[in-house]
């Protein structure tokens, strides 16, 4: 990626003239929903502030020797912190291994950036070790939290970083940028609005889907939700057929879906754009309560970390025998 996507300019612009005008926060915390380009807009802005020789709006030059390090992921003054395996906690260690970093002097002279993908995933010990640097930052350093649920970090850390929300983008500039894409990578740009639909709306959803011919993959997927809650599929048997795909996509999908209801209880305009799937919705989650449906999501979040460190088998069945046994009303798929 080169550059910011279009439904982010007003807060690459804010953040720009923030920075012209020296007053930058030391700590964003970048939250909202997955396939809204936040971990690039993190790493873009990072190149922005490593580069040299900025262009008019703030962009990163490509050209200067920062650009190039920061290109080869060798630029000494950046720093990415993930967990270790998909799915698994950030530790302590990675954060101690951090604050000694940039608590050092900057290489180039100019800004230190640091980025913290699935940041909900840091451990207790780990946030709080975190927490101290955020109360007393180094001078000329931006940390940048990645998280798609606020609810995953301590309080005390929420507030000492600033919010930047990455909301769903408008579904013309969406379906806009997404049948470029495609008509760049020799697809049919006229798919951009169904691909969006199966997506929720997130265009780097819908675009790895197009890529990877996963919306069919998608809908079989849901389908097997809408079964087990109508008790017609066997949730041990549906697990093992959910194994056999890459992990921990399924249950990513499953953690999507289940954010959805929940979105769909609280805002019951949500997915107007999407009538087909709102119905497949509100019939799953009609007569389940909402307390059930976040202790549910709560559920799949532990199941994404624990995957990552067990034999995924019986975390997936886990799963689906709990989603087969919460109280619901028969469903039927609309065809």
């Amino acid at each position: 990626m080169s550059g910011y996507y279009p439904w982010q300019e007003t807060h690459w612009r804010n953040l720009a003239e923030r920075l012209a005008q020296d007053s930058l926060p030391h700590a964003l915390l970048l939250h909202g929903p997955s396939g809204t380009g936040k971990a690039d807009f993190a790493a873009e802005f990072a190149r922005s502030l490593l580069c040299q020789q900025n262009q008019a709006d703030g962009q990163a030059c490509g050209r200067c020797s920062s650009c190039l390090l920061y290109a080869a992921d060798n630029h000494p003054d950046s720093h990415i912190i993930e967990p270790e395996k998909e799915g698994g906690p950030v530790k302590i260690d990675q954060i101690r291994a951090l604050i000694a970093d940039i608590g050092l002097s900057s290489h180039a002279g100019g800004y230190k950036v640091v980025i913290i993908h699935s940041a909900g995933a840091m451990n207790i010990a780990a946030a709080n070790s975190l927490l101290k640097t955020l109360e007393e930052p180094p001078a000329k350093t931006l940390i940048m939290l990645l998280t798609e649920q606020l609810s995953l970090l301590p309080a005390t850390v929420r507030s000492r970083c600033q919010l930047l929300r990455f909301n769903l983008p408008d579904s013309a500039i969406a379906q806009n940028w997404l049948a470029e894409k495609l008509l760049e990578n020799g697809g049919n740009p006229d798919a951009a609005p169904d691909l969006l639909a199966i997506a929720n709306g997130a265009p780097l959803i819908a675009l790895a889907d197009a890529e990877k011919d996963r919306p069919a993959l998608r809908q079989s997927l849901l389908e097997a939700l809408v079964g087990l809650a109508e008790g017609r599929l066997d949730p041990v048997k549906v697990a093992g057929e959910w194994l056999k795909l890459e992990q921990p996509m399924p249950i990513k999908y499953l953690h999507g879906w289940v954010s959805d209801m929940i979105r769909l209880r609280q805002v019951p305009a949500s997915f107007a754009d999407n009538i087909k799937y709102k119905k497949v919705l509100q019939s799953l989650c009609r007569d389940v309560e909402l307390q059930k449906l976040y202790i549910y999501l709560d559920r799949i979040t532990e199941s994404l970390q624990l995957m990552a460190q067990l034999n995924p088998l019986p975390v997936i069945e886990s799963l689906l025998i709990h989603w087969a046994n919460m109280p619901k009303q028969k469903t039927i798929m609309q065809g």
